[in-house]
């Protein structure tokens, strides 16, 4: 029986795949994310913070950082703050990318694993065009909490400071099975998305870096009662 299952399953194989990698369903799945990620945070009570110096920045002229797992909270409203973001080129990349277009972000697709340079470059293109840059900075893979240099490249060939941004709930779920202990805020849960204070790339290291965006999530998980928890505890 199970090896006439793994023989049905090779020859439908190809059928699935183009039903799952057609325009059509793309789209569908893409639609459906941006309609439930939209659902789901109009359950939140979302408080934003600010760094008095960071107002006194246009803020189309600077990098944005925040960890891996901490960026949900930023998905339904960052977006109409004219930002751009990278999305990986395989398919769920897809997906992502037409999701986030729908939040109003302007997409560039790479990682730090395929066509980064590439990826880096256009970056810099369209931020020179206005926008600003939003960087995973430990993203896509790991190890977590430690960022990639992309962003203080990008920040030093610009001239833009960097941005650390915390998001924390005072509910919710972390899913420790994956690389990134990726936090979901619990419905009706009360949130804080926490815009530091700007860090300027000249001879910064990607250790330092780590440090002050680790000590402004650590001390905007505690706004909400919330312990530190992974390598920033």
């Amino acid at each position: 029986m199970g090896t006439f299952l793994q023989r049905l399953s090779l020859k439908l194989k190809p059928f699935r795949r183009r039903i799952t990698y057609s325009e059509r369903f793309v789209d569908f799945l893409a639609a459906l994310g941006f309609f439930v990620i939209t659902l789901y945070a109009r359950t939140l009570k979302i408080r934003y913070v600010f760094h008095p110096d960071f107002l006194a920045l246009d803020r189309t002229k600077v990098c944005f950082g925040f960890w891996h797992g901490r960026q949900f909270l930023l998905v339904p409203g960052f977006g109409r703050w004219n930002v751009c973001l990278m999305t990986d080129v395989s398919w769920a990349g897809e997906i992502q990318t037409r999701i986030m277009a729908r939040f109003g972000y302007t997409v560039v697709r790479g990682s730090s694993k395929r066509k980064g340079v590439q990826a880096l470059l256009n970056m810099k293109r369209a931020m020179e065009q206005g926008t600003s840059g939003a960087f995973a900075l430990d993203g896509p893979r790991g190890p977590i909490h430690r960022s990639k240099p992309g962003i203080v490249f990008l920040a030093q060939k610009l001239g833009y400071p960097i941005i650390p941004v915390a998001t924390t709930a005072d509910r919710a779920w972390v899913f420790r099975n994956t690389w990134c202990r990726y936090l979901l805020p619990k419905p009706f849960s009360r949130c804080i998305v926490a815009f530091g204070q700007p860090v300027w790339a000249d001879g910064l290291a990607t250790e330092a870096l780590d440090r002050i965006l680790a000590a402004w999530t650590v001390r905007t998980d505690r706004k909400v009662g919330r312990l530190p928890d992974g390598p920033d505890a």
